[in-house]
């Protein structure tokens, strides 16, 4: 009787397990597709101007992941390659989520993605594109009374729909003949002065990165080089004396095809600027949160008030003596209004504000005040952690002292298998590059740990006999494999509780230990259903055999 009472009470854990693991991996992605940022409501008011124009106009080509390494190759790229020999060039870096819809929405507003406000993981269909919460250049080019256009992917209508564009071409096509379209619809405004700020998005090499093989695919660099003779059909509308132009990229893509993780590759990015107001050369590495407020000081219109970037005036010919120091005056008083902005948002607002004198000043002071908040919601989940740890090492421990130790190399071939399929056979990334769509994870994760499951359980079966055993003891072991296989999946889940909590709140995660402990979420809900799964084969097979045997 307590054996079979101990059947029932694991068969009743793995039914609740499954329902948590289910719940939680849903819940965990909704939350980040719903993040906000801190400032989404109250965000900090926009400044004064800081200048005279540097420039007639400003043109921005964004060569949607376009990666470093291929931009610089010059049999892909002959003419942007040629560009930079009269251009100031540097490699820029961005931060994870490495998607078009916080690189998009970094690039125009000067603030990261856990400021920005951006949808994280892009907009999940096309009616809901978040509208721009931050301010941004274009928003700060139509209080200066500047005429501005946008030409390229449809998610900028919606984005932008506050910021007072003037003119507008979006598609929902990112092909070579979409990039065309764009391109054609963009020609007048270039040759036209009127427009003073213009935004080209070309779309082609993402979507070879997405649909044509990836950056190994030789289509890759096909549409890599069509995009460069287009370079070349802009740069000629456009009289580089009195214009300045701006090409740059968003995020990189894996070998495999896919971005928005935490690898390297995805968060650099090529950035090039010539014309008007530029001093040609190779410069040292830059931030993403350079581009908008560069921007600012050629056209001389104020700061995006969330911007956390410094312009690249290194890069820019200044006027000596008041030029520069107005940009200095106005980018401390746009991180003084940021920076009050954030501690209101987070609580602080009555903790002493220490005199700031740059942005790296101002960041600093976001990061402790982030760094303390965390802190004190991390202390109380780091005790929990730790006794459900201790818990599962009890549970390991009694169940090696019962001679059953050979389940847990079971286990360990379970997981062992799962891996070798996702992420040597698939060759899919431990990161956010690999979620193409979630139906796309959730029917390969469980093929993977049906798999795995079947492996560890038939090698467990054979090597003890347990097909002879009577149907309780049968399914006993197959449960016993089963919860030994959710320890082992432990370590991440609670790791990633103790770092980010159970669901992604006021602050963006550590992606690399979300996502993988996502996957061990995963990965548990469907442990749990095969274990149940396999729990009734085995006692269905035990009590056939203990027959035969009779």
């Amino acid at each position: 009787m307590n054996k079979k009472r101990s059947l029932w009470i694991g068969i009743i854990s793995l039914v609740l397990i499954a329902l948590v693991a289910y719940f939680w991996a849903d819940t965990l992605m909704d939350s980040l597709f719903a993040y906000r940022s801190p400032l989404a409501q109250d965000p900090p008011v926009a400044g004064q101007p800081v200048g005279s124009p540097l420039t007639r106009r400003v043109v921005l080509v964004l060569v949607d992941a376009l990666r470093e390494d291929t931009s610089q190759n010059p049999e892909v790229m002959p003419y942007l390659n040629e560009l930079r020999q009269s251009a100031a060039w540097a490699t820029m870096h961005s931060r994870t989520p490495s998607y078009s819809a916080p690189g998009w929405t970094t690039i125009l507003t000067g603030a990261w993605p856990d400021i920005n406000d951006s949808q994280p993981a892009n907009p999940p269909d096309e009616e809901n594109v978040r509208t721009f919460t931050q301010d941004d250049i274009f928003a700060a080019a139509r209080r200066a009374g500047l005429q501005t256009a946008v030409s390229g992917f449809f998610w900028f209508e919606d984005m932008l729909a506050n910021s007072g564009v003037d003119a507008g071409f979006y598609t929902p096509h990112e092909d070579n003949s979409a990039d065309q379209a764009v391109l054609q619809a963009a020609l007048p405004w270039l040759e036209d002065p009127a427009y003073q700020l213009v935004l080209v998005h070309l779309d082609q090499v993402d979507y070879a990165g997405h649909h044509q093989g990836g950056p190994q695919d030789s289509r890759w660099n096909a549409a890599a080089a069509r995009v460069d003779a287009m370079l070349a059909e802009i740069v000629a509308a456009l009289d580089l004396q009195q214009d300045t132009l701006l090409i740059f990229s968003d995020h990189g893509q894996i070998d495999q095809g896919g971005h928005g993780g935490h690898e390297a590759v995805t968060l650099v990015e090529p950035f090039v600027m010539l014309g008007a107001g530029v001093i040609p050369g190779h410069y040292a590495d830059m931030d993403m949160t350079g581009i908008a407020p560069t921007v600012a000081a050629l056209l001389g219109t104020s700061l995006p008030a969330s911007n956390q970037g410094c312009a690249l005036t290194d890069m820019l010919r200044l006027p000596a003596g008041q030029r520069a120091a107005d940009l200095d005056q106005a980018l401390l008083a746009q991180q003084n209004n940021l920076l009050r902005a954030y501690r209101s948002a987070l609580g602080f607002e009555n903790s002493s504000q220490p005199p700031i004198t740059s942005a790296a000043d101002t960041a600093a002071i976001m990061d402790a005040l982030r760094a303390g908040r965390l802190q004190q919601e991390r202390l109380p989940r780091l005790s929990m952690a730790v006794l459900l740890a201790i818990a599962l090492v009890i549970f390991v421990a009694r169940r090696w002292k019962r001679k059953n130790g050979w389940l847990l190399l079971g286990a360990a071939l379970n997981l062992g298998v799962v891996n070798l399929l996702y992420g040597v056979i698939a060759d899919k990334a431990y990161s956010l590059s690999a979620l193409t769509s979630a139906g796309d994870l959730i029917l390969s994760m469980a093929l993977y740990c049906g798999i795995g499951f079947a492996v560890a359980w038939l090698v467990g079966m054979l090597l003890t006999g347990s097909f002879s055993r009577a149907k309780t003891e049968a399914a006993r072991y197959t449960l016993t494999l089963t919860f030994l296989t959710l320890c082992l999946l432990a370590p991440p889940i609670l790791w990633n509780f103790y770092r980010n909590g159970l669901l992604i709140t006021w602050t963006l995660p550590e992606f690399a230990i979300m996502y993988f402990a996502f996957l061990c979420i995963l990965q548990s809900l469907f442990v749990a259903l095969f274990g149940l799964l396999f729990g009734g084969v085995a006692a269905l097979l035990g009590l056939v055999m203990s027959k035969g045997n009779k």
